[in-house]
């Protein structure tokens, strides 16, 4: 069986809240640059933290001189908020299936583990250490990398060739997420796009963009196996997995 490189997106994929990475967000950047929350209401599915925070302060008309330096601070602020927001009963869980498929395909001995979100590293730590699957993903590409989404395929790619210390090609890299981005950033790299409908981002919206397969969720575990371990010609010349 050919080897595969895994790379999971984080929200709306693994975990989900009600609202728990928002209201972190607003709270930082209200207490530090006085951001009102209305300001914060864009679209984050999909998007990079530093994407995330330059939208916002673009549309509170915040210049760009000096946004660096306020990121810096901002991620401070924003992860002791991130803290106490995950820590709230309720708040903050796993999809359905999440964990299963991570420990199985963590023992197949031809699939690798990473990560690919847009979460600065610190965050995403933060939020896997709640369910203690840290372990599992030894390398990633964060947002704290690249503001550009479109740019960390081949940063994770390079930081599992290394760790791993096996070889892959584009497309044996699986990319596994909930958003358009998530579908944009696989194709653009040559890699395996394998979406799940758990995030904000409607059936309709994904299909539009010809995801290579397309689940409800996570808990599809056999069909997303099979999936992952497709043959790469096989699975192009067909439609994507349909939602059930």
């Amino acid at each position: 069986m050919p080897k595969r490189l895994v790379l999971f997106d984080i929200d709306e994929t693994i975990t989900y809240s009600d609202g728990a990475g928002r209201r972190a967000v607003s709270f930082a950047l209200s207490k530090l640059l006085s951001v009102p929350p209305e300001a914060t209401h864009i679209s984050m599915s999909g998007k990079t933290d530093p994407q995330i925070m330059h939208e916002i302060l673009e549309n509170s008309g915040f210049p760009v001189e000096g946004r660096e330096e306020k990121f810096k601070e901002w991620v401070e602020i924003y992860l002791r908020a991130l803290e106490s927001e995950i820590d709230k009963p309720n708040t903050y869980n796993l999809h359905e299936g999440a964990k299963e498929i991570i420990e199985r395909l963590h023992d197949h001995e031809d699939a690798y583990l990473g990560l690919l979100t847009g979460n600065i590293e610190r965050g995403a730590r933060l939020k896997l250490g709640v369910f203690d699957l840290n372990s599992y993903f030894p390398i990633g590409a964060f947002g704290s990398d690249n503001h550009d989404r479109m740019e960390l395929p081949a940063i994770a790619h390079a930081r599992a060739e290394e760790h791993y210390g096996q070889e892959f090609t584009a497309d044996q890299v699986v990319i596994i997420g909930d958003a358009e981005n998530d579908i944009k950033c696989a194709k653009g790299y040559g890699a395996v796009s394998l979406a799940v409908n758990t995030g904000k981002t409607t059936r309709e919206q994904l299909e539009s963009l010809n995801p290579d397969f397309l689940f409800p969720s996570l808990s599809n575990m056999d069909e997303i196996l099979t999936a992952i371990f497709a043959d790469r010609v096989k699975a192009l010349s067909r439609p994507p997995a349909k939602l059930g």
